[in-house]
């Protein structure tokens, strides 16, 4: 089921067309709060033979979302010689979202596309608005392991509090914007699930995406398996139970910012 909208044609580098190809109406969108499992989600979605998924997180909306909200709003109601509405600035995000991840993923051959920027969880309106018939799926991740790994990431802050409060808040936002979207487009998938029976969650993927089971999927770490030829961590080797290595204070600050989402959750 390969929604498709206006042919295209991409281009390597050194000016040669690489093939002419459909543009995909019904992309995938990997979102959470950062470091609950979407690197490891993605490589398994870019190992399917139907789906490319690059590496490389555009933030793209993120981008968009500032643009729309920012003082462009002014010059909509004040500057009478702007030649662009709302609506004309929504046609132009859809059109450069579509030609960029044409140049990322026409190479593959593949025929749908998906993205994965963890922060986009906070932008599932405004790509629903200009996707209607993407899929989001968001993967969780037991809060406390975020957290755990969050505290050893050279670009996060190192502020527990700060750790705390972004896991919940991306995980409030995409349970919150699931609310607003047809069920069909929206899943939720536990990393735990992913690690400790990934034939049972790819299974439960791929009925989501509409797509048959590939059992490449399962060995996405070969190079053969996946878009990009590179060899990856294998699915075994994934971590749970991080959250051993929080410290006490860590423990406490938790506890008061994020265990009752944790709870809510159904996490012990």
């Amino acid at each position: 089921m390969h929604q498709r909208h206006d042919s295209a044609t991409a281009r390597f580098s050194d000016g040669k067309i690489m093939r002419n190809i459909d543009m995909c109406e019904n992309p995938i969108f990997i979102v959470g709060a950062p470091r609950s499992g979407t690197t490891l989600l993605r490589s398994l979605i870019d190992a399917h033979p139907n789906i490319c998924c690059p590496t490389w997180e555009t933030g793209l909306f993120e981008r968009f979302r500032a643009i729309i909200d920012g003082d462009i709003q002014w010059h909509f109601k004040n500057d009478p010689a702007l030649a662009v509405d709302r609506e004309g600035l929504l046609k132009w995000m859809r059109r450069s979202a579509d030609d960029l991840m044409l140049q990322l993923t026409a190479a593959t051959q593949k025929p749908r596309w998906a993205e994965k920027t963890p922060a986009h969880v906070f932008q599932i309106e405004l790509i629903h608005e200009l996707y209607p018939q993407a899929q989001f799926i968001h993967i969780l991740r037991n809060g406390r392991d975020v957290v755990r790994s969050l505290q050893s990431m050279p670009w996060a802050p190192r502020n527990i509090r700060w750790s705390c409060r972004r896991w919940v808040e991306s995980v409030q936002a995409a349970c919150t914007a699931a609310k607003k979207l047809p069920a069909d487009k929206y899943l939720e998938l536990r990393y735990e699930d992913l690690v400790e029976d990934p034939p049972a969650a790819i299974q439960r993927l791929c009925d989501f995406l509409h797509e048959h089971v590939a059992d490449q999927m399962l060995a996405f770490d070969n190079p053969e398996n996946n878009s990009w030829g590179i060899q990856q961590q294998a699915l075994s080797r994934s971590p749970v139970n991080r959250h051993r290595g929080l410290n006490l204070v860590e423990r406490f600050v938790f506890s008061k910012i994020a265990s009752p989402l944790l709870i809510e959750l159904g996490y012990n």
